[in-house]
């Protein structure tokens, strides 16, 4: 089938994967989200929200009914594929995806499943030269899935035209590592991927720097970080047409919520939504879990391809 251009009228997603983000305490001594007032991520136990822009939480379960601490391989599958990783394997699995994860990823995937719909998406994130230089043996659940789906994967060229964003969206991280690219402020970096997901169906960008510094366990650390992730979010919804834009921000497990320790947590993600996608979560009655966020994506813009479709024939 082939791949047909976004039209104007048609639905889009902006999904934004956070990494290692959970609906923690309320204790600015150990929540490092209610150490200030994020105007985005305001996930505390038994408070959820206002979320500005009428948006709404949906508390994720993310352990999935399998024993144990959730693991990035198995929660970031599951939520790019829609299938319980962690029952499949029998247990949460850490790090990167396993050969019968990657199966899994290359079988049904959100991308191969849009894309066998005609759809176009990006995985927004840029790649630095030395991932294609070596590759290492172990690949993200997010690289998976773009190259069994045939995704471009975008390089630093892509960046510096604009048209990708790092991980780190401010480039620091890069200009560290001796990279020639220009130092971006959340603004800047929010304007572009405003503007990339405009020329397609589904945009998706992965941050997982939340999961590192959780990890580190340093406080300060962790509220500078998402202070400035909040800002970063805050000026998306603020640029975006929610009239015909989706935006969806969730996570794989808890981590950065609870940095009184070092480890994943067993908390519940947020699964935040705004725009044509709310109507979805309208449908949905009884617990959450990560097994739910990508048949929601793949409805709402199915729903919009089939409305367009009916359009296009009805007038010729």
């Amino acid at each position: 089938m082939l791949e047909k251009d976004p039209d104007p009228r048609e639905n889009r997603v902006i999904f934004i994967f956070i990494d290692g983000l959970g609906i923690g305490s309320c204790d600015p001594r150990v929540n490092p989200l209610a150490a200030f007032q994020p105007r985005i991520l305001r996930l505390y136990q038994n408070a959820l929200g206002p979320f500005p822009f009428q948006g709404q939480c949906l508390v994720t379960d993310a352990q999935l009914n399998v024993a144990g601490t959730p693991q990035s391989a198995t929660g970031q599958t599951t939520l790019l594929t829609g299938v319980n990783a962690a029952a499949y394997l029998g247990h949460h699995l850490p790090g990167f995806p396993n050969r019968t994860l990657k199966e899994l990823i290359a079988q049904h995937s959100l991308f191969r499943r849009l894309k066998q719909k005609g759809m176009q998406m990006t995985f927004a994130n840029a790649y630095t030269p030395h991932f294609f230089e070596k590759r290492h043996r172990w690949s993200s659940v997010t690289t998976v899935m773009c190259e069994t789906a045939r995704v471009r994967l975008c390089r630093l060229d892509d960046l510096l035209a604009e048209r990708s964003v790092f991980m780190d969206f401010t480039n620091q991280l890069l200009l560290e590592r001796g990279h020639h690219v220009p130092l971006r402020t959340p603004q800047q970096a929010a304007r572009i991927l405003l503007d990339l997901s405009k020329e397609y169906h589904l945009c998706l960008y992965e941050y997982f720097l939340t999961d590192l510094t959780g990890h580190r366990g340093d406080l300060e650390e962790a509220v500078r970080l998402l202070e400035q992730l909040n800002v970063f979010l805050f000026e998306i919804l603020k640029g975006v047409d929610l009239e015909t834009t989706s935006v969806i921000i969730s996570s794989d497990h808890g981590d950065i919520e609870k940095m009184d320790q070092k480890q994943h947590t067993t908390n519940p993600v947020g699964t935040l939504l705004w725009g044509p996608i709310q109507e979805e979560a309208y449908q949905i009655s009884g617990a959450f879990a990560l097994t739910g966020v990508t048949p929601m994506i793949e409805s709402v813009l199915s729903a919009s391809l089939r409305q367009y479709d009916d359009v296009r024939r009805r007038t010729g």
